[in-house]
Protein backbone atom coordinates (compact mmCIF):
# COMPACT_ATOMS: atom_id res chain seq x y z
CA UNK A 1 0.00 0.00 0.00
CA UNK A 2 2.79 2.46 0.91
CA UNK A 3 4.65 1.69 -2.31
CA UNK A 4 1.55 2.50 -4.36
CA UNK A 5 1.11 5.84 -2.63
CA UNK A 6 4.75 6.73 -3.15
CA UNK A 7 4.60 5.80 -6.84
CA UNK A 8 1.35 7.76 -7.29
CA UNK A 9 2.89 10.81 -5.62
CA UNK A 10 5.97 10.66 -7.84
CA UNK A 11 3.87 10.25 -11.00
CA UNK A 12 1.75 13.30 -10.06
CA UNK A 13 4.88 15.36 -9.38
CA UNK A 14 6.37 14.36 -12.73
CA UNK A 15 3.17 14.99 -14.72
CA UNK A 16 2.03 18.25 -13.09
CA UNK A 17 4.42 20.41 -15.16
CA UNK A 18 2.82 19.09 -18.36
CA UNK A 19 -0.16 21.36 -17.59
CA UNK A 20 1.97 24.24 -18.91
CA UNK A 21 1.48 22.98 -22.46
CA UNK A 22 -2.33 23.12 -22.15
CA UNK A 23 -2.54 26.72 -20.82
CA UNK A 24 -3.65 29.55 -23.06
CA UNK A 25 -1.30 31.99 -21.30
CA UNK A 26 2.31 31.56 -22.45
CA UNK A 27 3.53 33.91 -19.69
CA UNK A 28 2.36 31.69 -16.83
CA UNK A 29 5.20 29.25 -16.23
CA UNK A 30 4.36 28.20 -12.69
CA UNK A 31 5.00 24.48 -12.05
CA UNK A 32 6.47 24.07 -15.53
CA UNK A 33 10.13 23.05 -15.12
CA UNK A 34 11.11 26.18 -17.05
CA UNK A 35 13.36 27.81 -14.52
CA UNK A 36 15.72 29.40 -17.06
CA UNK A 37 13.17 30.19 -19.74
CA UNK A 38 13.53 33.45 -21.69
CA UNK A 39 9.77 33.94 -21.21
CA UNK A 40 10.51 35.06 -17.66
CA UNK A 41 12.37 38.03 -19.14
CA UNK A 42 9.39 39.20 -21.19
CA UNK A 43 8.58 42.86 -20.66
CA UNK A 44 4.97 43.78 -21.18
CA UNK A 45 3.19 47.11 -21.07
CA UNK A 46 -0.50 46.89 -20.17
CA UNK A 47 -2.62 49.84 -21.24
CA UNK A 48 -6.15 50.28 -19.92
CA UNK A 49 -8.46 52.85 -21.53
CA UNK A 50 -11.83 53.80 -20.06
CA UNK A 51 -14.16 55.42 -22.61
CA UNK A 52 -11.21 56.74 -24.61
CA UNK A 53 -9.23 58.05 -21.61
CA UNK A 54 -6.11 56.23 -20.32
CA UNK A 55 -6.36 54.85 -16.79
CA UNK A 56 -3.52 55.42 -14.32
CA UNK A 57 -3.07 51.90 -12.95
CA UNK A 58 -1.37 53.05 -9.74
CA UNK A 59 -4.55 54.79 -8.65
CA UNK A 60 -6.75 51.73 -9.27
CA UNK A 61 -4.65 48.68 -8.39
CA UNK A 62 -2.08 47.42 -5.91
CA UNK A 63 1.55 47.37 -6.99
CA UNK A 64 1.62 43.55 -6.94
CA UNK A 65 -1.18 43.40 -9.52
CA UNK A 66 0.62 45.88 -11.75
CA UNK A 67 3.87 43.90 -11.50
CA UNK A 68 2.11 40.68 -12.54
CA UNK A 69 0.36 42.52 -15.38
CA UNK A 70 3.75 43.78 -16.59
CA UNK A 71 4.89 40.15 -16.72
CA UNK A 72 2.02 39.56 -19.13
CA UNK A 73 -0.12 37.32 -16.93
CA UNK A 74 -3.45 37.08 -18.75
CA UNK A 75 -5.49 36.01 -15.71
CA UNK A 76 -4.37 39.07 -13.74
CA UNK A 77 -5.07 41.48 -16.60
CA UNK A 78 -8.48 39.92 -17.16
CA UNK A 79 -9.28 40.28 -13.44
CA UNK A 80 -8.17 43.91 -13.52
CA UNK A 81 -10.41 44.58 -16.52
CA UNK A 82 -13.33 42.80 -14.82
CA UNK A 83 -12.88 44.99 -11.74
CA UNK A 84 -12.89 48.13 -13.87
CA UNK A 85 -15.96 46.94 -15.80
CA UNK A 86 -17.81 46.33 -12.53
CA UNK A 87 -16.75 49.69 -11.10
CA UNK A 88 -17.70 51.61 -14.26
CA UNK A 89 -20.80 49.72 -15.43
CA UNK A 90 -21.89 50.60 -18.93
CA UNK A 91 -18.46 51.94 -19.90
CA UNK A 92 -15.99 50.48 -22.37
CA UNK A 93 -12.70 49.22 -20.93
CA UNK A 94 -10.21 48.65 -23.74
CA UNK A 95 -7.07 46.71 -22.82
CA UNK A 96 -3.93 46.40 -24.89
CA UNK A 97 -0.92 44.35 -23.82
CA UNK A 98 2.33 44.95 -25.73
CA UNK A 99 4.99 42.35 -24.94
CA UNK A 100 8.63 42.36 -25.93
CA UNK A 101 10.58 39.09 -25.80
CA UNK A 102 14.25 38.10 -25.88
CA UNK A 103 13.81 35.21 -28.30
CA UNK A 104 10.97 36.27 -30.62
CA UNK A 105 9.12 39.19 -32.17
CA UNK A 106 7.05 41.69 -30.19
CA UNK A 107 3.39 40.67 -29.77
CA UNK A 108 0.31 42.77 -29.01
CA UNK A 109 -2.66 41.18 -27.28
CA UNK A 110 -6.14 42.60 -26.79
CA UNK A 111 -7.09 45.98 -28.19
CA UNK A 112 -10.81 45.53 -27.64
CA UNK A 113 -13.48 46.19 -25.00
CA UNK A 114 -12.96 43.59 -22.31
CA UNK A 115 -16.35 44.27 -20.78
CA UNK A 116 -17.80 42.51 -23.85
CA UNK A 117 -14.99 40.01 -24.47
CA UNK A 118 -13.51 39.16 -21.05
CA UNK A 119 -10.44 37.18 -22.23
CA UNK A 120 -7.26 38.34 -23.92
Amino acid sequence: MKTGLIVAFIVVQLCLPLVYFTRRDPHDERFAWRMFSPMRMAQCKPQFVLDGKPIVLDSEFHEAWITLAERGRFVVIEAMAAKLCAKHAGSAVTVTLDCEYLDRERVTYGGYDMCNVPQL
